[in-house]
């Protein structure tokens, strides 16, 4: 890059002033050239540590992007691990159904509410209440839906109570 003509009318102020402090004008046109050379030249460093300083960034960024799409990808063969894991180990949640499955549309018998608050709590229950008379009896007996309603039931010291 060429300096500018400080000798042209453009820059007549700046040298009157530096002729006023002692000199003359082709002193005074060399010292302006170095000047602006000086100027020139820290800007250009100014320039080049900037330019340095985005590449730097920008390489910072690129690393953390390819550390982050390297986690991610981490991430996604986990979850693959994971879910051939879970479909290996619990294979009859992941048997595919087909498609023309017969659904039956009957209601579901369940025991007696009696039997089914004795396997909640563990005890003993006779087989009667699974068998096919057992179940039918079930169904046929009416049960009452209200949640405040009490079931006789003996404990296991002999006691009988009311259980909910």
């Amino acid at each position: 890059m060429t300096p500018p003509d400080f000798t042209s009318k453009r820059f007549c102020h700046a040298r009157v002033q530096i002729i006023i402090n002692g000199g003359d004008h082709d002193t005074t046109a060399e010292q302006l050239a170095l000047i602006w050379t000086l100027n020139i030249d820290l800007e250009k460093q100014e320039w080049d540590c900037w330019i340095q300083q985005q590449q730097l960034e920008a390489a910072e960024q690129e690393r953390h992007e390819e550390e982050w799409e390297r986690l991610q990808q981490e991430k996604e063969r986990e979850r693959e691990a994971a879910l051939q894991e879970e479909r290996k180990k619990y294979q009859h949640k992941h048997t595919p159904i087909p498609q023309d499955a017969i659904i039956s549309s009957d209601p579901i018998t369940i025991p007696s509410p009696i039997a089914v608050c004795k396997l909640h709590k563990g005890d003993f229950i006779k087989l009667y209440y699974f068998t096919n008379k057992g179940l039918c009896s079930a169904k046929l007996s009416t049960c009452s839906t209200n949640d405040d309603a009490l079931a006789l039931l003996q404990m296991g010291d002999g006691l009988h109570s009311f259980i909910p």
